[in-house]
């Protein structure tokens, strides 16, 4: 992976690396930063806001949704953390909003590694916001696309005598607000089985997903938008996702695949109290474990 000047683009807390930040092409919308629109940050500019205000005439508790999806992230990270889990590849990253994966997992496993990766130039211009491991961890950053995972695997910081992340002891994959930018067409099996196949046995993914299931208007007025904009979108229901778990061999942990807003920190047989209604949250969170 390389900027557009050659250099690769990759950091790290433990590696010496270098780069130039990236040329990015302002006059079209991105995901990142309409998602960084919808979280209330600053990173976005004005194609991007105009883009994400359409959506939010068709969806409009679109950033409850994506408050929702942070939430979840929190809480199935940090279930993750403290069940013993201290390796976290987090593919689709987005840009820098606290608090990130590495500084949940930090918190229960001082010394736990991860490493981020996103295809967007945007991304990698705010990287070196994620560089703030703990004295004892390490965080890399690489330039990487989810439609070729092979190439993230291929990375040189995968390799040699100190990877970012031991393949011999289980590792978190996290595909956070990510997979529904991944049409049938692309192959999501295809694409989940090639990052889960070299983690051993106690691996685990955390998912999230826009579902066309609780508002299928709103979601599907949205989808079209983003395609209208060269944005691939693709809904999925809960049971499209547990197909294609069956089919990766995944084991879904409880309490299944459940609508963001439902999650709680812990597992508990009352059902949460949800922040949003489904509908108003259309986005579905699930933890899987490779057996």
């Amino acid at each position: 992976m390389t900027t557009g000047n050659g250099e690769t683009a990759w950091l790290s807390t433990a590696v010496g690396t270098s780069w130039t930040p990236p040329e990015i092409d302002f006059t079209k919308p991105q995901t990142a930063r309409m998602y960084d629109y919808f979280l209330g940050g600053k990173d976005h500019y004005a194609p991007d806001r105009e883009t994400a205000r359409q959506v939010e005439k068709v969806w409009p508790t679109v950033s409850q949704a994506a408050r929702g999806n942070r939430l979840f992230m929190n809480m199935a990270v940090e279930r993750l953390a403290k069940a013993g889990i201290d390796q976290f590849l987090d593919v689709g990253t987005g840009i820098p909003t606290s608090p990130n994966v590495h500084q949940i997992v930090q918190r229960e496993q001082p010394g736990a590694h991860i490493l981020y990766t996103d295809h967007d130039p945007v991304v990698l211009a705010h990287a070196r916001a994620l560089m703030n491991s703990t004295e004892q961890g390490r965080i890399d950053y690489i330039q990487g696309d989810l439609r070729r995972p092979e190439g993230i695997l291929g990375h040189p910081c995968l390799a040699g005598p100190e990877p970012v992340l031991d393949f011999g002891r289980p590792v978190a994959l996290t595909l956070l607000a990510i997979m529904h930018f991944i049409t049938h067409e692309d192959d999501p099996e295809r694409i989940i089985g090639t990052l889960m196949d070299p983690l051993p046995s106690g691996s685990h993914l955390i998912l999230s997903h826009i579902t066309d299931e609780y508002a299928p208007e709103q979601v599907e007025a949205t989808a079209r938008l983003y395609r209208s904009q060269g944005l691939p979108a693709q809904a999925r229901t809960g049971k499209q996702l547990v197909e294609l778990l069956d089919a990766l061999g995944l084991e879904l942990l409880p309490p299944g695949v459940l609508p963001v807003s439902r999650w709680t920190p812990d597992i508990s047989d009352e059902p949460p109290t949800p922040l949003y209604t489904d509908a108003e949250a259309s986005l579905v969170g699930l933890i899987a474990r490779k057996p």
